[in-house]
């Protein structure tokens, strides 16, 4: 499906405040990351709703642009993946996080790829599987120093002589997870290759080998370390457009595939000295004119974003000034001559009003800098409220 603005949902424009989500870029970073992983296939990561960007239409366009597998974090995740036509049935899902026993008629149900991390959920999973004659799929979850999921590496090798035997599993891929891939200090990093290479080659010596051999996320892609790209690559926020850190050393060359707009609703002239919004925790300095834009912390314009945020109207920065509140805040706005309906960017670029600027940008890593947070965060916040629009650049 061809997505464009004019897919509006029921309730635009009645309600406008949307996130724009450009399928383009996705598409483009998706083939970034691609030529930066060389030969290994690619799982992109589609956990978190697309990290807040949607994650059937997402997901149609990483299927397109030549995706392995898809990667959720919990069965309940890949269900509209698995229900939704845009997504080929025989598509494989992988859920990244280690199950319970009793999700193994969940699994089955939908065809999932599962973590292998525990000999009693191996054996619920087993059963279930041929009870149903179904054969599921299996990824050894190895801990290299994570030190949150999967199997220790000195216990890899008993635990694969434990499980291969169990009827209707089949495990073909091992994965572990770095810590520290997009930090400066690579050194705790290149120590996890190091026990993930060397449980590989333990298992390998007993006979066991795997189709996919999976660690790298975001910050190792951008490392570019070839020994720790393997045959499969996990990307996550990079495919959204964003480097998971400032410390890399050769970042990725993505682009942000959200923008947050909003409009203004009311106008008000105000004289200086007078209080905005609850607490009264800002005074005009001046006479100024406030507008009120249909934003705020319910869609996840955090409340602790408070004279900290800044939007972009006509070309030009303003401040929000006063508490924000639930659904709306107030931006001051000085002398500027903007309409009721005139369009308030919160994430993304506009066109400078300034000759010598030719472009002004809000992105996630502005406010989780105010907030002294991750854009993973920023962007996982924006509520269900705010409607999803999709284009394609």
């Amino acid at each position: 499906m061809n997505y464009t603005t004019r897919d509006y949902p029921q309730e635009y424009p009645l309600r406008t405040t949307i996130a724009e989500i450009d399928l383009g870029r996705l598409r483009a970073n998706f083939r970034t990351i691609s030529a930066r992983a060389g030969s290994a296939a690619i799982m992109p990561v589609v956990k978190a709703d697309a990290y807040g960007h949607g994650i059937v239409p997402c997901a149609e366009a990483l299927v397109q642009e030549g995706a392995a597998m898809l990667g959720v974090a919990f069965a309940a995740e890949a269900e509209p993946l698995r229900t939704d036509r845009r997504i080929p049935y025989e598509t494989p899902i992988a859920v990244v996080t280690p199950p319970f026993p009793h999700g193994a008629a969940e699994y089955c149900r939908l065809n999932l790829e599962f973590c292998a991390a525990s000999l009693e959920t191996m054996q619920a999973f087993s059963a279930e599987a041929a009870r149903t004659g179904r054969t599921l799929k299996a990824h050894l979850t190895i801990d290299t120093g994570m030190h949150r999921d999967g199997i220790q590496t000195h216990e890899a090798l008993e635990f694969m002589r434990s499980v291969e035997h169990l009827p209707n599993i089949a495990i073909h891929g091992i994965c572990t997870h770095f810590a520290t891939s997009d930090e400066a200090d690579t050194s705790y990093f290149h120590l996890q290759v190091k026990r993930f290479g060397d449980t590989i080659q333990t298992l390998r010596d007993a006979g066991y080998s795997f189709r996919y051999i999976h660690a790298a996320n975001s910050g190792a892609i951008a490392n570019t370390s070839a020994e720790a790209l393997f045959t499969l690559v996990r990307p996550g926020i990079a495919l959204y457009g964003y480097n998971p850190s400032d410390e890399l050393s050769e970042p990725l060359n993505v682009k942000p595939v959200m923008a947050l707009k909003t409009s203004i609703i009311s106008l008000r002239r105000l004289a200086a000295e007078e209080p905005i919004s609850y607490g009264r925790r800002y005074t005009t300095l001046r006479e100024t004119t406030i507008a009120t834009i249909p934003i705020g912390y319910a869609d996840g314009l955090r409340r602790n974003l408070t004279e900290k945020l800044r939007v972009m109207i006509g070309g030009q920065y303003f401040s929000v000034v006063g508490t924000i509140c639930m659904d709306q805040c107030m931006v001051d706005i000085g002398d500027a001559p903007f309409a009721v309906g005139e369009t308030v960017q919160l994430l993304g670029s506009q066109k400078s009003a300034l000759a010598e600027v030719e472009e002004i940008r809000i992105d996630a890593n502005d406010w989780a800098q105010q907030l002294h947070t991750i854009p993973y965060e920023i962007l996982t916040s924006i509520t269900a409220r705010v409607p999803r629009i999709y284009f394609t650049s």
